[in-house]
């Protein structure tokens, strides 16, 4: 049999041993003996715990697929240097040095040599970064100087960096990146998407819920960076230089679920007439279900609650399993900043428009009625009175803010008139929230 391992490592030590059966594509994971034993310590997710039998080969496998990129970024990881898309090991090899959170994934013997490299910034100027965004068809974006220089999950183009005052670069362990560079969206039919997020994220943040920070640069194409919230910067006296990058250990949904990429969605088979009752994905029913795994399980609720609330008033029907992260320690789990936040709806029928969770049996965001709003209530074990009281709360602060955000001098041209469009609709969205708000607790139980 042909058996391959990677250490895997994180700032505060040796966390064990990754082994990969090829052969029988079996993977198996082995903490170091004194791991458990060092100060902040966690388990990888719930379902690699730090006591107990090894987990199942299946289970490091669905984490471990969790944490590589998707769409365009894998396509051009795998054909890069001629790995298959369902090489999860091979391809973690590649790309798991700088994944999200605290772990790296390195080469038996490749420890030491990481933590004795020096700080290594590749930097990037403004005209270089405009030409490879302009280049995109031929060049891929997250390659640059011959390397896949992206690792975490996603299908937008992005790229990991690290960001000292206006300064741009592409960094070696052991420095970590700062931020996520997304250029604007390579898909003529859903332009300004560097706006649509800005402004979703604003928004959501000026509401008080977590939001990664965003600003928007000009290159003069827009970009727009987000503050990694897995990672913690000690800058110098000057406040821009990094002198060290902390890295704190994240799972996503799908990670604390134990369920694999394809189950990021809960209608997982689609929703054509003959599978649409298939709903074996990640629901807001079974992320309710986490919360005996937070530390705080009334603070994981609430922010379910709240992020579920948010998808609707701003039309995001991509909100699914991958687009919610958790910080996870030695007592639990704990809510991770939001992040991915879109409007879907205004661009109609070039991206779908149901929503990736079904609130009780409804997907679609306009569609909403008190009855579906108390079926969500009861699938999640929620009072319908604290519903109805998040929902008008939440819908007032939103139609009282969107306005306002959406004139800020941060847009330009023609993305002015597509961030107006989206708060108008939040504006809608929220006046009918606040008006099907009061009948939700008066849905009779018996109905539901």
């Amino acid at each position: 049999m042909a058996r391959h391992a990677l250490n895997v490592t994180a700032p505060q030590g040796h966390v064990g041993i990754l082994a990969f059966e090829s052969t029988e594509d079996r993977y198996e994971f082995a903490y170091d003996p004194g791991w458990p034993g060092v100060a902040q310590a966690f388990p990888l997710s719930p379902h690699i715990p730090l006591a107990g039998p090894p987990a199942a080969s299946g289970v490091v496998a669905r984490f471990l697929q969790n944490l590589l990129p998707e769409g365009r970024a894998l396509d051009v990881a795998s054909s890069l240097h001629h790995i298959s898309k369902n090489n999860i090991f091979g391809l973690i090899n590649l790309l798991g040095r700088e994944p999200v959170g605290a772990l790296s994934f390195l080469p038996e013997g490749g420890e030491a040599g990481q933590a004795a490299a020096p700080a290594q910034r590749r930097l990037i100027a403004d005209a270089e970064l405009s030409e490879r965004i302009r280049k995109r068809d031929s060049i891929p974006f997250p390659v640059w100087d011959g390397q896949v220089r992206l690792s975490v999950a996603g299908f937008q183009d992005k790229l990991q960096v690290l960001l000292e005052g206006e300064q741009i670069s592409l960094v070696e362990a052991p420095l970590a990146s700062t931020h996520i560079l997304k250029p604007e969206s390579h898909n003529p039919a859903t332009p300004f998407m560097v706006a649509n997020e800005h402004f979703c994220m604003t928004l959501a943040s000026c509401m008080g819920l977590p939001v990664a920070p965003v600003h928007i640069r000009r290159i003069p194409e827009p970009i727009l960076l987000i503050e990694r919230f897995d990672r913690t910067v000690v800058r110098a006296q000057d406040g821009h230089v990094a002198t060290a990058v902390h890295r704190r250990h994240v799972i996503d949904a799908c990670q604390a679920l134990d369920v694999p990429v394809a189950l990021k969605y809960e209608r997982n088979m689609g929703s054509t007439e003959h599978v649409r009752h298939i709903r074996d994905g990640v629901s807001f029913e079974k992320l309710f279900m986490l919360a005996k795994d937070f530390e705080n399980p009334a603070v994981a609720r609430q922010f379910f609650l709240r992020w579920a609330i948010l998808q609707l008033l701003i039309g995001n029907s991509d909100a699914h399993g991958k687009n919610l992260s958790f910080f996870l320690s030695g007592v639990g789990l704990a809510p991770a900043n939001l992040y991915d936040l879109v409007c879907a709806h205004t661009y109609g029928k070039a991206i779908e428009q149901e929503m990736a969770m079904g609130y009780g049996d409804e997907f679609h965001c306009q569609a909403m009625t008190a009855f579906d709003l108390a079926d969500f209530a009861h699938r999640t074990a929620l009072p319908a009175t604290l519903v109805a009281r998040e929902l008008t709360s939440m819908a007032r602060q939103a139609r009282r803010l969107a306005p306002g955000l959406a004139r800020d001098a941060v847009y330009l041209g023609d993305e002015r008139g597509r961030v107006q469009d989206i708060a108008q609709f939040v504006v809608t969205q929220a006046e009918r929230l606040i008006r099907i708000a009061p009948e939700v607790p008066k849905v009779d139980q018996g109905l539901l």
